[in-house]
């Protein structure tokens, strides 16, 4: 390596060559880690869900690549090699049931890649996460269509084939329905694996007997994803493993996912019981976080660098409110599980977040350090 004179600045500082800043990865490596680490999730979801869950994914991801060559061309700037079209593409096909109509998926890919990035001058200009705009769009364009759940396994017997989470909201609503949430569900015949039967009922009569505790029916097939659901949500642990890789890299900082899920679970802790009849600190909160998006949205969507606040306080404000919106749409409201609609709604909160913090920050932070 050839050697690169300093010289002394005016002041007694001393001025090398440009560059004078480096970056330990770029944006396409990053995003195409990110990608990397949602493959096990998505693995299991074709596993579980079989050829319709495949069809969803490869659908959005081929309409996202699509849509981003066709405004690359109308801006010519090819931006494909970036890997953010793949992305999105593969966080709508995984946010999306298994059951669902090709063009859904497809039109929730069309409209974050052309309406909620391109439009607004593409990577690193968008105002909100791009996947969760189309989800969202799809949400509330064709609703009834974003509920056909596929059956995974043996619960094809079941005469209902509907998540634990959107089977609990009528359950709760049922004579008697009192307990913790999977308690309910059982007690109100919700359909759980034979499999979740044998492991949950050798741990209650081995195990947990001798500390005089049990596990309720569903405890398996919850923690390991055999349920129904969107193809990339239900399963926890491999999340976590995709999560844990990109904490490990950096790609993800911890302050908005902990944030945001540990507010969730205290606020579904102290007051989820109230809706099963056993009043404070009993609501379950295990299953909530484990059910649902929370994870995929907490850990891969939530933490955007450019639709999440760049100072370590506003990242706590941000994740803390996160959590209490989340609560208060899956209790209270009709939009499913909460998740999207609460990150898209952050989102937009976000350059409010920035400026409150830098205003009250010192210059250290106004410069983006800390």
């Amino acid at each position: 390596m050839a050697e690169t004179s300093v010289s002394p600045a005016p002041g007694g500082l001393t001025l090398s060559p440009a560059p004078h800043l480096g970056a330990p990865m770029s944006t396409a490596r990053m995003t195409w880690l990110v990608s990397l680490s949602l493959v096990p999730a998505a693995v299991w979801g074709g596993v579980l869900f079989g050829l319709p869950a495949v069809r969803v994914i490869v659908t959005s991801i081929c309409v996202a690549v699509a849509a981003e060559l066709a405004s690359s061309a109308l801006f010519r700037r090819f931006t494909l090699a970036d890997g953010s079209a793949f992305l999105t593409g593969l966080l709508v096909g995984l946010l999306m049931p298994a059951g669902v109509p090709l063009y859904v998926p497809a039109a929730a890919a069309a409209f974050g890649i052309l309406v909620v990035k391109q439009s607004f001058g593409g990577l690193g200009r968008n105002w909100m996460n791009p996947a969760l705009g189309g989800v969202v769009f799809a949400l509330l364009s064709w609703s009834s269509a974003m509920t056909r759940w596929a059956a995974v396994g043996d619960a094809s017997v079941s005469t209902a084939v509907v998540p634990p989470l959107e089977a609990l909201r009528p359950a709760l609503s049922a004579p008697g329905a009192v307990g913790r949430p999977l308690e309910i569900l059982s007690t109100h015949g919700y359909f759980f694996s034979t499999m979740d039967g044998r492991i949950v009922s050798w741990l209650n009569s081995h195990i947990l007997s001798l500390f005089h505790a049990s596990l309720p029916g569903g405890s398996y097939d919850i923690l390991v994803g055999y349920v129904p659901g969107r193809i990339g949500e239900v399963s926890a642990p491999l999340l976590l493993l995709g999560a844990a890789f990109l904490l490990s890299r950096r790609i993800v900082r911890w302050q908005v996912p902990v944030s945001y899920v540990a507010t969730f679970a205290l606020l579904a802790w102290v007051f989820g019981g109230f809706a099963g009849g056993q009043g404070w600190f009993s609501g379950g909160p295990l299953f909530h976080v484990l059910s649902g998006s929370l994870i995929l949205g907490a850990f891969f969507m939530a933490g955007d660098p450019v639709t999440s606040p760049l100072a370590s306080t506003g990242k706590w404000i941000y994740g803390i409110g996160l959590g209490l919106l989340t609560f208060l749409l899956r209790f209270y409201g009709s939009l499913g599980d909460g998740v999207a609609v609460s990150i898209v709604l952050g989102n937009c909160a976000v350059p409010l977040i920035d400026k409150l913090v830098q205003q009250h920050a010192p210059a250290r932070a106004r410069e983006g350090i800390g």
